[in-house]
């Protein structure tokens, strides 16, 4: 294989990662900004006011939305693929800690929980996974002119 394809393949694998991350959470966005209460009434929350609402449809909903965009950003323009990779390993990596930190201190969750957390975990791993392939692929030298 050459150099070239295995540059290919990283690439590839950059916007596989971004790309479905970013499919995947507009569409979760999407719900909790336009129909909060379908994805609520699954684990069992009731929207009791206007305010509960309002975090819900802003901090999940629009939130999620504005992070998909740039993971799509990512994944189709090479200028916004590292930083989106970056953001992309900080954002799982957060949701994943929030839920073990609720796990120990709340106890287990609805089953669902558990599978979007092992979701979240490796959408962090494969974030890490390719930043780190990133950094030790051999780097094209500047030559003095």
């Amino acid at each position: 294989m050459s150099s070239h394809t295995g540059g290919i393949r990283k690439m590839s694998l950059k916007k596989m990662v971004l790309g479905s991350a970013g499919l995947g959470i507009a569409v979760i966005g999407l719900i909790y900004l336009l129909a909060p209460y379908l994805l609520l009434d699954v684990y069992g929350v009731d929207i009791q006011s206007p305010s509960e609402a309002n975090i819900f449809r802003s901090g999940s909903g629009s939130l999620f939305v504005a992070v998909a965009i740039l993971f799509c950003l990512g994944a189709s323009n090479p200028r916004y693929t590292r930083t989106s990779l970056i953001t992309l390993f900080t954002f799982m990596s957060g949701l994943a800690v929030g839920r073990v930190v609720s796990i120990v201190a709340d106890g287990w969750p609805h089953a669902l929980l558990i599978a979007v957390l092992v979701v979240e975990a490796s959408y962090a791993g494969a974030a890490a996974y390719v930043l780190r392939a990133e950094d030790s692929s051999p780097q094209p030298r500047e030559t003095a002119a």
